[in-house]
């Protein structure tokens, strides 16, 4: 406990302003719905963002500011409160790490106990607010005090995303998947703190949303196709680049899923890149699976900015689940800080 209060503290001492870091962009979350997008080519489309450009915060930006901000809280100044790359858990430690040290991501920092207890270093044990994200990761207020600042990694109170009723909005993108295939999947990066991610199905509970739970996502990890994965910048499927993903079901939560290392390293140093330009000066935690795939890749002054490809894979899913409504949870487990990023999408299993 003591290692854990120290690493909190001298982690608080120096986050820098944080912005969106991640999100599921396909199957199409909860958040995305029609707008006008722009696409890579410069040009506009009326449809959902999806991976068209490297817009992959845009969904949810536009919703009404209160959503996340209540009377009592201004979400510490975050322009764009709702959108999906701020659907996040702060503050969130393992009790003692389990993954194998080839698969960290963040092997190369001055002082190791800054990133020891941080949950990628046992991949799905961090406890968590939602299995979906709450805006702004704090959702019963901030550690240390009731206020968190962009300095330190979000806002206060927040809901859970899981618990908002947004069908006076838009209805949810539902997409169809057939069991026992295979499926793609993609997540885009805001900013890279490293780690890895999973991606887990739980079927709508009778009472809808807000009865989701974690333990119910635990009970059905998806399992990823081969060893293969892929960038690809916008729709264009011409842009794609393959290369070979480091997996792991070993010392993992539930015990037996397997997860997926983020295949993008930050920069060295435990800032990783932050506001260094690329490629990284000083070179990488871990070597990089193509040319200009490195990185922190945040503009801060700009929340649609993104680093401009999403990162693909495939996944299994399991024969012998009963049809019907799901909802499939993304799970980012990063190094670089305490903190897990969630996001939900809405299938249907013929």
């Amino acid at each position: 406990m003591k290692a854990l209060l120290i690493t909190i503290a001298t982690i608080s001492s120096i986050i820098n302003t944080i912005s969106g870091h991640g999100v599921m962009v396909i199957p199409h979350n909860w958040l995305d719905y029609k707008q006008w997008v722009k696409t890579r080519s410069h040009g506009f489309v009326y449809e959902y963002v999806g991976m068209k450009s490297q817009q992959q915060c845009l969904p949810g930006m536009f919703f009404p500011r209160d959503l996340a901000c209540k009377d009592y809280n201004n979400c510490a100044g975050f322009i764009e409160p709702t959108a999906a790359c701020m659907w996040f858990t702060n503050y969130t430690f393992i009790q003692e790490p389990t993954l194998d040290p080839e698969l960290w991501t963040y092997p190369h920092v001055k002082d190791p106990s800054m990133v020891k207890y941080n949950p990628w270093r046992s991949p799905g044990a961090a406890p968590i607010n939602s299995p979906c994200g709450a805006a702004g990761g704090n959702p019963d207020g901030c550690l240390g005090g009731p206020y968190c600042g962009q300095m330190k990694g979000g806002f206060a109170y927040g809901p859970r995303l899981k618990d908002l009723d947004l069908s006076s909005h838009h209805k949810a993108y539902v997409t169809n998947w057939t069991r026992g295939e295979a499926v793609e999947v993609a997540w885009g990066i805001r900013a890279n703190h490293g780690g890895g991610y999973s991606y887990r199905l739980c079927k709508m509970p009778k009472e809808g949303r807000k009865a989701l739970t974690e333990e119910c996502f635990q009970q059905t990890p998806l399992r990823f196709v081969g060893d293969k994965q892929w960038v690809q910048y916008g729709e264009d499927e011409s842009t794609r680049y393959e290369f070979t993903a480091a997996r792991t079901d070993n010392g993992t939560t539930p015990p037996g899923s397997q997860w997926t290392r983020n295949p993008i390293p930050p920069c060295n140093g435990f800032a990783g890149g932050i506001n260094e330009d690329h490629p990284c000066k000083n070179g990488t935690q871990f070597p990089a699976p193509g040319p200009g795939l490195e990185g922190f890749g945040v503009k801060f002054k700009n929340i649609l900015w993104t680093f401009e490809f999403v990162i693909i894979d495939m996944l299994h899913i399991p024969e012998d689940v009963e049809p019907g409504e799901y909802v499939v949870s993304f799970r980012w487990d990063g190094e670089q800080f305490p903190q897990v990023w969630n996001m939900c999408s809405s299938v249907w299993l013929n």
